[in-house]
């Protein structure tokens, strides 16, 4: 069976047997329905429950399954933002889910179809071009035999310089020999670029497909509102390609670029100065052939009456009790996070399903469809003394989030002229940050404590997350710092501001991931 017909069918298969999802997962994996569990046997920790006559010690308490780790080649955890919630109210927490592909891991040799968007409009005349020029021909020098590559130009219109072309050595040459770009001119069509980009991909099962765009500027004919953009990235995640953008100089569209880049499942890239171009292009074709696994999808089902209120930083395809995360391509070592809040009913106490998890992909290293699920259940209690906190690994995300957030409402004041607004915004979200994780760093609980959660890789990478939340807020708090304001703003226009906006901004793209 081919995988895309694979994972239409386990996702329109899910919505079905919905129900069924919570009666079939082995309890080893994770939720259990608590109808099946003996009257004797306690499920809530703060209620030892009865005891059978004569019995010398307490039946065991029920086994936590807040939390499960499962996969092979993408290695998936998942995580309740509360592992206890209250029994007798309406309560919200946080589904977080962490995708990783094992680093080391290597895949057969999986054909690449690139394809390379390049502007070159009237701005990118001169050192940009030639280093775009340079960029592109050192993308072409590591693609392998057997792999696909096309060039795109465009300015007011796109213009294909290369067509679809299976490098070998001969056409390898043949490129680098006569590789050239016509002469920068024009407006600036974003939207023509990557229409063309898509022609030249195609739809080609078993490659890995990306796109490759660069622009320097503001989209000055096409489309040029987001929504237009956002549609343009669904319709190469439909291709089965991810976009990664790459913004050149200071004068680009940082809030599109980026939001090409997260709805395609692609990568971002500021880059200040173009002679760092061709540097940015070896890093991405180092990455993309160092693939383990595409088309990876996350799917979410939710318990009865448990209700998902809002996805963070991801699209998603469908909500409700089942809810389709796309995540594409994973080069080896790379991980990528789900995070959902959720709404979970009051009941009777005791162990609360919460969801079935479910990870389906291309396994690239053992060549066949790979997929791994595991399940969430919460202990909902009366005794408010045994309520849990935020998980520290999730509190990490959620703040993540919310940093990501505050970078780019801080652009937003620096642009209506709002400068020592957004510095000061930024300067109160960082003594936040430091605060939360210094109290998380502190607590045993996360450190390692009383339920063997603590202690491990996921706790250090979230204690290391508050560090660069907090770096992050602190450099583009100092960017705002000394710009005048002004009574009728102008969009910043010293070089140093603007660099600082798209600075935050990619920031903010990495911390969101």
């Amino acid at each position: 069976m081919k995988l895309s017909t694979f994972l239409t069918l386990a996702t329109t298969s899910a919505i079905a047997t919905g129900a069924a999802v919570w009666v079939s997962i082995d309890p080893a994996q994770g939720a259990r329905k608590t109808s099946d569990a003996p009257a004797d046997v306690p499920t809530d920790p703060a209620d030892p429950g009865p005891t059978a006559p004569g019995a010398k010690t307490p039946p065991p308490p029920a086994i936590d399954r807040s939390h499960f780790t499962a996969g092979k080649t993408l290695m998936m955890e998942g995580r309740l933002g509360h592992p206890v919630l209250p029994a007798d109210a309406d309560s919200e927490t946080f589904l977080f889910v962490d995708v990783s592909a094992d680093a080391g891991r290597t895949a057969a040799r999986v054909p690449l179809n690139l394809a390379i968007v390049v502007d070159k409009s009237g701005s990118m005349k001169g050192k940009r071009m030639a280093n775009a020029i340079a960029a592109t021909r050192r993308a072409i020098e590591r693609l392998r035999d057997g792999d696909i590559v096309s060039l795109v130009a465009y300015d007011t219109s796109a213009q294909v310089l290369v067509s679809p072309t299976v490098i070998d050595a001969t056409s390898r040459a043949r490129l680098l020999e006569r590789l050239s770009f016509p002469r920068a001119s024009n407006d600036t069509c974003i939207s023509c670029g990557l229409d063309a980009g898509m022609r030249m991909l195609g739809q080609r099962p078993g490659m890995v497909s990306r796109i490759l765009l660069l622009s320097d500027g503001l989209a000055t004919a096409g489309i040029r509102d987001l929504p237009g953009f956002k549609r343009q990235a669904e319709d190469a995640r439909r291709l089965g390609a991810s976009i990664t953008t790459i913004g050149v100089d200071v004068d680009y569209d940082e809030r599109l670029m980026s939001a090409l880049a997260r709805d395609s499942n692609g990568g971002h890239y500021f880059v200040e100065k173009a002679d760092n171009l061709p540097v940015i292009f070896d890093k991405e074709m180092s990455s993309l052939t160092r693939t383990v696994a595409n088309q990876a999808e996350l799917v979410i089902d939710l318990a009865p009456g448990v209700f998902a209120d809002q996805v963070f930083d991801r699209v998603t395809v469908g909500m409700g009790s089942q809810t389709v995360i796309p995540m594409g391509a994973f080069s080896a070592g790379e991980h990528k996070t789900a995070l959902v809040r959720l709404r979970v009913p009051r009941g009777v106490a005791g162990e609360r399903p919460v969801a079935a998890v479910r990870l389906r992909y291309d396994d690239l290293v053992d060549q066949k469809p790979g997929q791994c699920e595991g399940s969430l259940a919460a202990i909902a209690t009366a005794d408010t003394s045994k309520l849990s906190p935020l998980d520290g690994v999730v509190s990490a995300r959620v703040s993540a989030s919310e940093t990501a957030a505050t970078l780019e409402t801080a652009n937003q004041l620096f642009r209506t002229g709002k400068s020592a607004d957004a510095s000061n915004l930024l300067r109160r979200r960082a003594e936040q940050v430091r605060d939360t994780g210094w109290k998380m760093k502190q607590d045993p609980f996360f450190a390692g404590g009383s339920r063997g959660r603590g202690g491990g890789v996921a706790e250090a990478t979230a204690a290391a997350s508050f560090d660069k939340q907090s770096d992050a807020l602190d450099r583009a708090a100092r960017g705002f710092e000394g710009e005048s304001p002004s009574a009728a703003p102008p969009p910043p226009t010293s070089t140093p501001a603007k660099a600082n906006v798209r600075n935050a901004q990619a920031d903010a793209f990495t911390l969101a991931h």
